[in-house]
């Protein structure tokens, strides 16, 4: 029978949080969440069309440059 990944992934985190309070734990910072490239150019793209759909002397405002 296989445990739920729900269930799993609680107990990862538990895991990791009970041998985090040990004092020769190391400390390692979590990388930086990085934006994935297909919903920045996804983004650029609707801000393009919306550039182009725009009325006449209106630009919308830039999200991402």
């Amino acid at each position: 029978m296989e445990l739920p990944t729900a269930y799993l992934r609680g107990l990862h985190d538990v895991n990791r949080e009970v041998f985090s309070a040990r004092p020769d734990a190391p400390v390692v910072p979590e990388p930086p969440r990085r934006e994935p490239r297909l919903r920045r150019s996804l983004s650029r793209v609707i801000y393009k069309v919306s550039v182009a759909v725009a009325p006449a002397g209106y630009r919308p405002e830039a999200i991402t440059r």
